[in-house]
């Protein structure tokens, strides 16, 4: 009997470590172009996910865990 392995895409590691699933949240902002996606998730924890995916090298992808606070500072700048 063989066993197939599936690799979900939306299990992702943030620059911080901890490991999330992006289909469990909700997409609140949606930008891109032909290099790359650049995309915000908010968890249901209320911390958002910025997901950087470059197309051309996905090994430079980056996903960045913001908390209400950090969003707030960001808003300000």
């Amino acid at each position: 009997m063989y066993s197939t392995t599936t690799n979900n895409t939306d299990l992702v590691t943030t620059t911080c470590g901890r490991q999330l699933d992006l289909s469990k949240t909700e997409l609140v902002i949606e930008k891109s172009n032909s290099l790359f996606s650049y995309n915000v998730h908010k968890l249901s924890t209320g911390e958002y996910v910025i997901a950087e995916k470059f197309y051309a090298n996905p090994f430079n992808n980056r996903y960045i865990l913001l908390n209400d606070d950090q969003i707030e500072l960001l808003k300000n700048l």
